[in-house]
C-alpha cells in the first residue's frame, strides 16, 4: 500500500517538477557518459593489445643436417609443452619459397642457390600470448637448450615493450576508472542535494502535518531510482550509437578493415546501470537526512 502511494506521488512529482527532473537526469547521464566512454575505450584498447599479442610466436631454427627421423620427435616434444597452441614445421624448401615470394622482383639473386642452405624450423604459437608474455620467454629458453636447436627467435624486444605497455595500460585503466567513478559520484550526489534542498520547504510542511519518514522519503527514492535508470539508459544509448557509427566507419576504411570494435560486455552494462541507480538512491537518501534531519 505504501509503495503504491509512494509510486503515485513520485509520478505526480515528476510531472509537477519536470524541468528539475530532466536536469537531474541529464547530469546523471553526462557523468556516466564519460565513465562509459572510458570503459569502451579501455576494453577496445585491451582487445587490441590482446590481438597483437596473439600474433606473437616463437620460431625455432634447427641445426643443418639434422636427421629427418628426429623431426616428428621434436614436433611431439614441442606440442607437449605447456601453453603451446599450434606448431608448424617449415622445411628448407618451403622457407626458400617464402624467401622468393618476399624478394619478388629481386628473386634473381637466388638463382643457382641450393634451397637447402636455409635451416628447417618450427613456428610455434603460444596460447593467449598477451597475458603470458613471461611464458613465451620460458618456452623459448627451454627449447634453446635442446641439442638439435640452432637458434630461437621470438621478438624479445617487442615482447618486453608489449609487457611494459600492457602493465601501464592496466594501471592507467584502474586509476582513471576510479577517478572517473569518484567524480561522477561527487557530481551526481551534489546535484541531488541541490534538488532536495530546493524542495526543503515542501518536505518540512509534510513533516509538520504528521507525515512519517518513509512517507516523505518514498517518492524521492522512487524518483531517484527512475533517474538513475533513465540516466544510465541515455548514457549507454549514446555510447552504443557512437560505437555503431565508428564500427561502420572503420568497416568502410581499407586501413582499419581488420580492426574490429567491441561493445561493452553485459557485465559492464549491468554494473553501469546498477551503479547509477545505487548512486542516485543513496545520494537522495543522504541528502534528505542531511538537509531535513529525518
Amino acid at each position: 500500500m505504501i509503495i503504491s502511494i509512494s509510486l503515485r506521488r513520485a509520478l505526480a512529482d515528476i510531472r509537477q517538477h519536470f524541468p528539475t527532473q530532466i536536469m537531474t537526469t541529464m547530469v546523471v547521464s553526462l557523468s556516466l557518459l564519460i565513465l562509459t566512454f572510458f570503459c569502451l575505450f579501455s576494453i577496445n584498447l585491451q582487445h587490441f593489445v590482446e590481438r597483437f599479442g596473439n600474433e606473437l610466436g616463437v620460431v625455432v631454427f634447427l641445426k643443418q643436417g639434422i636427421p629427418q627421423e628426429r623431426i616428428p620427435i621434436l614436433y611431439q616434444k614441442i606440442t607437449g609443452l605447456k601453453g603451446v597452441e599450434a606448431v608448424k614445421y617449415v622445411s628448407p624448401e618451403e622457407a626458400f619459397k617464402r624467401l622468393q615470394s618476399y624478394l619478388k622482383d629481386e628473386r634473381e639473386v637466388l638463382e643457382g642457390v641450393d634451397p637447402r642452405f636455409l635451416p628447417p624450423s618450427f613456428e610455434i604459437q603460444v596460447n593467449r600470448a598477451v597475458f603470458n608474455l613471461a611464458r613465451i620467454k620460458q618456452v623459448a629458453g627451454e627449447i634453446e637448450q635442446w641439442p638439435e636447436v640452432s637458434k630461437v627467435q621470438y621478438g624479445r624486444e617487442w615482447i618486453d615493450r608489449l609487457e611494459a605497455f600492457s602493465g601501464i595500460v592496466r594501471k592507467i585503466v584502474a586509476i582513471s576508472g576510479l577517478l572517473l567513478m569518484l567524480t561522477a559520484a561527487f557530481v551526481v550526489a551534489n546535484t541531488i542535494k541541490l534538488t532536495v534542498y530546493a524542495r526543503q520547504e515542501e518536505l518540512e510542511i509534510l513533516r509538520l502535518v504528521g507525515a512519517t519518514n518513509s512517507f516523505i522519503q518514498g517518492p524521492f527514492l522512487i524518483e531517484a531510482f527512475l533517474q538513475g535508470l533513465a540516466g544510465s539508459g541515455i548514457a549507454l544509448s549514446i555510447v552504443f550509437g557512437t560505437y555503431a557509427y565508428l564500427e561502420k566507419m572503420l568497416g568502410a576504411s581499407s586501413m582499419f578493415k581488420n580492426f574490429e570494435l567491441s561493445f561493452l560486455p553485459w557485465q559492464y552494462v549491468a554494473a553501469i546501470i546498477s551503479s547509477s541507480v545505487i548512486l542516485c538512491v543513496m545520494g537522495t537518501a543522504l541528502a534528505m537526512r542531511r538537509f531535513l534531519r529525518l
